[in-house]
């Protein structure tokens, strides 16, 4: 993260990190944060988020979800393991938040349109792990394909996605499978054996013929 950085509705990230692990140690859920978890709120510091529809995909720890509701987001988290949907109910009571919680696969459950999707993904390949939180299906883009698919379906107008991946997904040739989109890197960050992005994402707008 971004050392001693306010963001633009004045809450320091560091304070906010600090008091949600604090909190996040007697919750329930099996998730933690980690590198691609604060590589996301680096790129979600840098945003309005007061008064914004936004949600938060696959929420895990919560700790994306809990950092908008605190910048003022009016924020839906969704996650496919009720646990971590329980364990967050009780997160953001301790730190004084409103979100509203779906437990959902992707968009199955979701019918509403967002200013901002976060999805911080599984993306490693099933053959390579046995943890639930990153087995990304055989390609290790299964999941971030079926999310890209239907995204812009719930985003409104000049809406965007933020989504988190690793250098072993191969990037640029995900952005040629969904041509319909748009792709900007807006953080990134070395790791040992990997490279991770944040890629923004919006519609492609095809230009009108006259």
């Amino acid at each position: 993260m971004t050392a001693s950085k306010s963001d633009p509705e004045g809450l320091r990230i560091e304070d906010f990190v600090e008091e949600f692990l604090a909190v996040n140690k007697v919750s329930l859920t099996t998730y933690e944060p980690r590198e691609d978890s604060f590589l996301m709120l680096d790129a979600l510091e840098e945003l309005h988020l007061r008064g914004l529809r936004v949600l938060d995909m696959g929420t895990g720890s919560g700790i994306l979800a809990t950092y908008c509701a605190k910048r003022g987001a009016n924020v839906t988290a969704s996650d496919i393991d009720v646990d971590a949907i329980k364990a967050l109910e009780l997160t953001a009571q301790k730190l004084g938040v409103s979100i509203r919680l779906v437990a959902s696969d992707l968009f199955s459950n979701i019918h509403d349109s967002f200013d901002i999707i976060a999805f911080n993904p599984p993306y490693l390949q099933s053959s390579t792990t046995n943890d639930r939180t990153i087995d990304g299906g055989e390609r290790g883009t299964d999941v971030i394909d079926r999310f890209l698919d239907r995204l812009t379906n719930h985003l409104v107008d000049a809406g965007l996605g933020l989504l988190a991946i690793s250098s072993l997904n191969d990037p640029e040739l995900l952005m040629v499978r969904h041509p319909d989109l748009s792709f900007r890197i807006v953080h990134e960050r070395s790791l040992f054996f990997e490279r991770l992005f944040v890629l923004e994402t919006r519609a492609r707008r095809t230009a009108l013929v006259h």
